[in-house]
């Protein structure tokens, strides 16, 4: 202890401790203590995102698609613990009620408190393998790191440099507003005297009624696309309204007999708008859910990365 003295007066015991504490510092930064394991993911968890897949796209994933997949396992993985550490599962009136749910169906007969069951639940460690509680307090941590993004701050400048950059993304379809009269039993010759008449007596679609049969769908159709014309009186009846309009899209009044699968139909065409860019305004809400969900995603992927260091991460 000769040297120690010298340089640190006081009694030996002192030194004693100094020279362990040193020991132990340098043992530590030579030898640190082991991370805690993340993975290998659940295989049923890979499954079913497996299956999922096959069954949206008709295809065998490739091994990019598996890549991604014991990637987003890994990331729920490790948000679902760091929300545990936080105790987050005590704080959750929704987990609090499902876990009272599980146990009331297990015994449907008990007379114990919810605060009792929610206990009993805890120590059965319920909230550790219920997946409706995993996905929850994945969801609550998710939201708690990306709550202080500020990804809602966003700006105007923001905004009109993604519209300009997804400009050709934002077009409006083609709509169009027309009334028809239906004659159920008319054969198109019919049809089209009956039109002739109703154009020589000078009737509104409300007044030409007269001459048609009830229809379930309606009589009026304001501002409908292409597509839900075709699923409200088929295919034959759709193609045939574009032909006539495309025709004169300026036209207006009664254009023409249509047959569709239910029958024959006069129609009337009120306004027609042809597909156009649609402007800043019209797809501002949308660009601003965009531009935000952007950002909470590479933030929840930056501290996920970040959380991740600490853990030795085991992909198989």
């Amino acid at each position: 202890m000769f040297f120690s003295k010298r340089l640190l007066p006081g009694p030996v015991w002192t030194h004693f401790l100094a020279a362990g504490c040193l020991l132990y510092l340098i043992l530590g930064w030579l030898f640190p203590p082991p991370k805690p394991v993340l993975g290998p993911p659940s295989e049923a968890r890979l499954d079913l995102m497996v299956s999922g897949f096959v069954r949206m796209t008709g295809e065998t994933p490739s091994e990019s698609d598996m890549a991604r997949f014991i990637d987003l396992e890994l990331r729920d993985e490790l948000l679902f613990r760091e929300a545990l550490k936080l105790k987050l599962h005590l704080r959750d009136v929704s987990i609090e009620q499902r876990l009272i749910r599980n146990m009331r169906f297990l015994d449907p007969t008990t007379e114990e408190t919810d605060r009792a069951l929610v206990a009993r639940a805890m120590d059965l460690n319920q909230h550790l393998t219920d997946e409706v509680i995993r996905r929850r307090l994945v969801q609550v941590m998710s939201q708690l790191i990306t709550a202080s993004s500020g990804a809602d701050l966003i700006s105007e400048s923001e905004l009109e440099q993604a519209y300009e950059e997804r400009k050709g993304e934002f077009v409006a379809l083609p709509r169009v507003s027309f009334s028809h009269v239906f004659l159920s039993d008319a054969s198109p010759a019919e049809a089209g005297e009956v039109l002739e008449q109703v154009v020589a007596e000078g009737l509104t679609p409300r007044e030409a009624l007269n001459y048609g049969t009830a229809f379930l769908a309606g009589f009026d159709f304001r501002d409908v696309r292409w597509n839900e014309v075709h699923s409200r009186f088929g295919r034959e009846f759709a193609e045939a309204l574009v032909s006539l309009v495309e025709q004169d899209p300026s036209r207006r009044g009664w254009i023409g007999s249509i047959t569709s699968v239910f029958g024959q139909h006069l129609i009337y065409l009120d306004a027609y708008q042809a597909e156009r860019p649609q402007r800043l305004d019209e797809v501002a809400e949308q660009l601003r859910w965009d531009i935000r969900s952007f950002k909470e995603q590479e933030v929840l992927d930056e501290v996920v990365q970040a959380m991740m260091a600490s853990y030795e991460v085991r992909r198989q």
